[in-house]
C-alpha cells in the first residue's frame, strides 16, 4: 500500500472542499447557536412552575429584574460539610430545602420578621418569596458550600445570614446532627450581578475562551469533513480518486483530470493518437468532447472506432490498442468494470485516460 502523494492529497482536498468546509462551518454554527442559547438562558431566572392549591392556577414567579434587585448588598458565608463516612456533602438543592423548612424559617423569623409569599405583587410592599431569599450553591473543585442571602436590604441580609451562621456553629439544625460542619468564612457582603457569587463551577465563560473553543471546533470540523469526504469516495457510484483502474500490470494509466479544459482536450487527443496504430477502439461512457472527436475522425484513414460499450464494436474487427476514457465523478464504476470484463476476450493493450 502506497501513501498518497502531495499532488493526490491536493486533488482530494480540491474535490472535497465543499464537504470539508461545509462540515466545519456547520459545527461552528451549531456551537454558536448553543452559546447564544446558553447566554440567553443565563440571563433568565430558572423558574419552577408552582400551583396554588386554593385556585389551581400557576403562581406568578419572580422576574429577572426583580431578582437582581434582591441581590444588591447580598450577604454570604462559606462552609464545608462531611457526612459520617467522611465524604464531602455537596447536595446544595437539598440543603436549600432544609434552610427553607418551617423549623429553620421560624428561627429566622424570630430574629428578623419576614412575610414570605409566593405572590410577586406583594414584593412592592417589601415581602420576599421565600424560595428566592436564600440561595445555596457549591464549588465542585473544593466541595465548598456557599449560602447567599438576598432580600434587597443589607441589614436584613446580615441578620438572616448571622442566624444561619450561628445555627450551624451551635449545631441547632437537626439536619446536621450526624454531619461535621467547618465554617470557612463569616457572613460578608458580596456584590453580585445575578445569581450566587461565581465559583469555578458556576462562573461565566469568558468570550476569549468561547472564541478559542470555536476555533478548536472549526479545526475539528475540518478533520471530520476530510473523514466524511474520504468515506464518500468509497460509496459513490461514480469513479473517484480512490478507484483502482489497474486490473493488469500491462495497463497504461494517463491522468489528465486536473489539467485545464483547453490543455485537457489537446492532451486527450494526443493520448489517443499516440502511439500510431492501424486501428484503435475508443470506449467512453459519456461522449468525448466534440472538438476532440471531430479532430480524430478527420484523420486520414480514420483508424479510430468510437463506442460506448465493447458490445457496440464489430466483433470481427481486431484492434491494436483499446483506449478507455474515464471521466472522474462522471463515469460509473459498474460501467468500467463491465467493460474490463468484456475486454478479457481481447488480447490487446489497454490504456486508461482519466479526464
Amino acid at each position: 500500500m502506497h501513501l498518497p502523494t502531495l499532488k493526490q492529497t491536493k486533488e482530494f482536498l480540491q474535490d472535497n472542499k465543499k464537504t470539508i468546509f461545509g462540515t466545519a462551518l456547520a459545527l461552528v454554527l451549531l456551537y454558536a447557536l448553543a452559546i447564544a442559547y446558553t447566554l440567553f438562558s443565563d440571563d433568565k431566572v430558572e423558574e419552577i412552575k408552582k400551583i396554588d392549591p386554593g385556585t389551581g392556577l400557576e403562581l406568578q414567579l419572580i422576574t429577572d429584574t426583580e431578582y437582581k434587585a434582591l441581590l444588591e448588598d447580598a450577604v454570604r458565608f462559606d462552609f464545608y460539610v462531611e457526612n459520617t463516612e467522611g465524604y464531602a456533602f455537596t447536595n446544595f438543592n437539598l440543603l436549600e430545602a432544609v434552610l427553607l423548612s418551617p423549623n429553620v424559617y421560624e428561627a429566622i423569623d424570630s430574629v428578623e420578621p419576614i412575610v414570605a409569599t409566593d405572590e410577586i405583587e406583594a414584593m412592592e410592599e417589601g415581602d420576599i418569596p421565600a424560595n428566592y431569599m436564600i440561595d445555596v450553591d457549591t464549588d465542585y473543585d473544593t466541595s465548598e458550600l456557599h449560602i447567599t442571602v438576598g432580600t434587597g436590604d443589607e441589614a436584613k441580609n446580615e441578620a438572616i445570614a448571622t442566624v444561619l451562621y450561628k445555627a450551624m456553629q451551635e449545631g441547632t439544625i437537626p439536619f446536621f446532627e450526624n454531619k461535621s460542619i467547618y465554617l470557612l468564612s463569616e457572613p460578608h457582603v458580596v456584590q453580585l450581578d445575578k445569581g450566587p457569587e461565581q465559583t469555578n463551577e458556576t462562573g461565566s465563560t469568558s468570550m476569549l475562551l468561547y472564541l478559542v473553543m470555536g476555533a478548536g471546533l472549526f479545526i475539528a470540523g475540518l478533520f471530520l469533513g476530510m473523514l466524511l469526504g474520504f468515506f464518500r469516495l468509497f460509496f459513490k457510484k461514480e469513479i473517484t480518486d480512490v478507484f483502482n483502474y489497474r486490473m493488469s500490470d500491462d495497463d497504461t494509466v494517463l491522468d489528465l483530470s486536473h489539467t485545464t479544459a483547453t490543455a485537457q482536450e489537446a492532451a486527450l487527443a494526443h493520448g489517443i493518437q499516440h502511439p500510431a496504430a492501424a486501428r484503435k477502439l475508443v470506449l467512453s461512457e459519456q461522449p468525448l468532447p466534440t472538438d476532440v472527436q471531430k479532430l480524430l475522425e478527420q484523420m486520414e484513414g480514420t483508424p479510430y472506432v468510437f463506442a460506448q460499450s465493447v458490445l457496440s464494436a464489430d466483433p470481427l474487427l481486431s484492434f491494436d490498442e483499446v483506449i478507455i476514457v474515464s471521466r472522474k465523478n462522471g463515469t460509473t464504476k459498474d460501467w468500467y468494470k463491465n467493460q474490463r470484463t468484456l475486454l478479457e476476450n481481447y488480447a490487446t493493450p489497454i490504456k486508461i485516460i482519466l479526464v
